[in-house]
């Protein structure tokens, strides 16, 4: 039997997608991830799947779709962090755009939960995560003005600082990693 080229094509696409940084925890995403939290001296970093591509060759700047957008810092509460991580983890196991590539948590999750109560716990850099508290959190200039629909979760008046010049290539550029550990954890 034959498979029509589209079909295969669409095939090799949904199965690449669950493996990718759009429904788990993905390696070279933690380290941009990381590498975005240590530039802007922040509690918390990341970087939406969206964001990202999948494949690269080269240092970790090539997995960007975006690079040219600079890095700001928002300041949100725990129960924002919360919320923001929920939203993160609504599709799952679906591909999502909106999934978070993390630096600074570890995020347990059950994926039989209903979407909006999924997220079980979250550790902020060891501690456990104060939904009263108000974080440092760095990402993408245009998440941070509310991009892939965060602005239900916070208003780009939330926002602290911009990093002025310091876009996601310049600062990733030259720089490789792979985190191996992952940070996103399901509970069942």
């Amino acid at each position: 039997m034959r498979i029509p080229l589209t079909a295969f094509a669409t095939l090799a696409l949904v199965a690449a997608a669950f493996g990718g940084p759009d429904t788990e925890s993905f390696g070279p995403g933690q380290a941009i991830a990381d590498e975005i939290k240590t530039v802007a001296g922040a509690d918390i970093a990341w970087i939406p799947a969206g964001m990202l591509e999948e494949e690269a060759k080269g240092d970790l700047s090539t997995y960007l779709k975006f690079g040219t957008d600079e890095i700001a810092v928002v300041s949100l509460t725990g129960e924002q962090v919360k919320l923001a991580l929920e939203k993160s983890a609504n599709l799952y196991p679906s591909p999502n755009p909106s999934f978070l590539q993390v630096s600074g948590l570890e995020v347990s999750f059950s994926k039989s939960a209903p979407a909006e109560s999924r997220i079980k716990a979250v550790m902020v850099n060891g501690a456990e995560l104060n939904p009263k508290q108000n974080y440092d959190v760095a990402m993408p200039v245009t998440i941070a003005r509310g991009g892939l629909g965060f602005f239900t979760v916070w208003k780009k008046t939330s926002i602290t600082r911009t990093m002025s010049g310091v876009t996601l290539e310049n600062v990733l550029k030259g720089k490789s990693g792979f985190v191996r550990t992952a940070r996103w954890k399901v509970v069942d």
